[in-house]
């Protein structure tokens, strides 16, 4: 039996004010909320929004050998550390797995959501910086 049908997963949402989105939307919209799965690495950390004690648990895991949790877990940690090549890859992965250990639908879905969520927050960093390109001061 896998890790993920003995163990109960419950989420817990983060939202995520994103400074981008306000910046290309010029308002403030409904923040983004990932899920994060207790029981599996940095949940705690990730939990109490300590993100170095979080990269600490997240740098001894070997990817190789993580959970589909797990990989969900690093791949909100990667988000809020604003890495969202890792973040996306993680969520990738995490889904791929879960696959794998046959979780639940709403699991599966809990982590396609993070996937879709990360995948936005890079597609707005890319708005903002295709808008600031152009910019050009008065002094020039």
């Amino acid at each position: 039996m896998s890790l993920l049908k003995i163990c109960t997963l419950q989420t817990l949402k983060f939202s995520l004010i994103f400074g981008a989105t306000i910046l290309a939307a010029g308002q403030a919209s409904a923040a983004p909320a990932l899920a994060i799965f207790e029981g599996f690495v940095g949940y705690d950390a990730l939990k109490a929004s300590m993100l170095n004690e979080a990269k600490s648990e997240v740098d001894t895991v070997l990817t190789g050998k993580a959970t589909s949790g797990d990989l969900n877990n690093m791949c909100v940690f990667y988000a809020l550390s604003k890495d969202y090549v890792a973040a996306e890859s993680s969520c990738f992965d995490a889904i791929t797995k879960a696959k794998e250990e046959n979780v639940s639908r709403q699991t599966l879905r809990t982590m396609k959501s993070n996937l879709k969520i990360v995948a936005q927050m890079k597609s707005n960093l890319k708005i903002v910086a295709q808008q600031t390109q152009g910019y050009s001061s008065a002094a020039d």
